[in-house]
């Protein structure tokens, strides 16, 4: 009756240790090419707001990305100032909104796509994996070389040492922090399929000035 007992005992911890390794086992097991399907994801999307937002004690600086079927607008807002750059319908505007002011060009002189060109690069580079908290929170990361898209207040020149990860919370996209040299520049990020209509239309009352 005794030896039953123990053998249960030690049936119960070997079965608690399996399931232990099992746990284990699943959490070492990353996600791959998550960076590559975001990539995809940004260029099969007729409509999508990619938001990055970094913040420190002076400036808080918000860059919206926002494609509208054709239609693309890059919407920036850094503390009180904001502007637009607006590519629709053949026609780039460059909008001025604390002076209600706007500039008209030809599209052709603005690149407006800059995820899908820039990022265009992960396509066939390879990425270092990896685990890393950030605000108390651990996230799964992909890190790629010389990705300048997402510098956006760092400056930094040919022979800078640079270095993008991408943070990733249950499959969607989190973070965004830029390695140059010894400086870190931490964006976070939203990606959805929500679309300000309002971005791709010009206020009223904005008065065009003559471009130089």
């Amino acid at each position: 009756m005794k030896k039953d007992k123990i053998s249960k005992i030690v049936f119960l911890v070997l079965f608690i240790v399996f399931i232990i390794l099992i746990i284990i086992l699943f959490l070492s097991q990353k996600p791959k090419d998550m960076t590559k399907n975001l990539y995809d994801n940004i260029n099969e999307k007729n409509k999508y707001t990619f938001s990055m937002l970094e913040e420190n004690e002076e400036l808080k600086y918000n860059l919206k990305i926002v494609k509208n079927d054709e239609s693309m607008c890059i919407d920036t807002t850094s503390n009180d100032e904001r502007t637009s750059t607006l590519v629709k319908n053949g026609s780039a505007y460059y909008i001025m909104h604390t002076n209600k002011e706007y500039y008209l060009y030809d599209s052709s002189e603005i690149d407006a796509d800059i995820l899908g060109n820039e990022l265009d690069v992960v396509k066939a580079n390879k990425y270092k994996g990896g685990y890393e908290t950030i605000n108390a929170k651990r996230y799964y990361y992909e890190e790629y070389d010389d990705i300048v898209t997402f510098i956006l207040l760092t400056n930094y020149n040919e022979e800078s040492s640079i270095k993008t990860r991408f943070y990733y919370d249950d499959g969607k996209i989190a973070y965004i922090k830029t390695f140059v040299d010894d400086t870190e520049e931490l964006l976070k990020i939203d990606f959805s399929d929500n679309v300000d209509e309002s971005l791709f239309e010009i206020p009223e009352g904005y008065a065009e000035l003559e471009s130089e």
